[in-house]
């Protein structure tokens, strides 16, 4: 991840936050709108958001993230991600750290075998989104 924008922190908590939706995509209840928060001390605690709409749950967490004191965090949850070879199931997070401008938005494609979650591909980057930050 060297030419995407954010530092090595915010790269292994993206990494961390993409691992971790596609394990709770094999759990029954499937992946819930989470927030995961990290301190300058390294320290993450883990929100998760039930709701109906996947819309308000990211709402719930971006606002949030913002009266959070964390130094990064992280937004995860199951999305779509359309590109031009079509539509495509994805855990998507939207991370920042502190002193970025914006925040970023990454995806990790997967598909269903049967029960099975298969990932598809590596993580991508997926641009910049409105500050996560006040």
């Amino acid at each position: 991840m060297a030419a995407i924008p954010g530092g090595e922190a915010l790269h292994t908590l993206v990494g961390l936050a993409l691992s971790y939706g596609i394990t709770e995509l094999r759990k029954p209840e499937g992946l819930a709108v989470s927030l995961l928060e990290e301190a300058g001390t390294g320290e993450r605690t883990l929100t998760r958001f039930t709701t109906d709409k996947v819309d308000a749950g990211v709402r719930a967490a971006r606002k949030k993230a913002a009266e959070s004191g964390a130094e990064r965090v992280a937004v995860c949850w199951d999305g779509k991600l359309s590109g031009p070879d079509g539509d495509f199931r994805a855990v998507m997070t939207l991370a920042q750290e502190r002193g970025q401008p914006s925040s970023l938005v990454f995806a990790q494609r997967y598909s269903f075998d049967g029960a099975q979650v298969e990932v598809i591909g590596a993580p991508g980057y997926a641009g910049d989104r409105k500050t996560l930050f006040p």
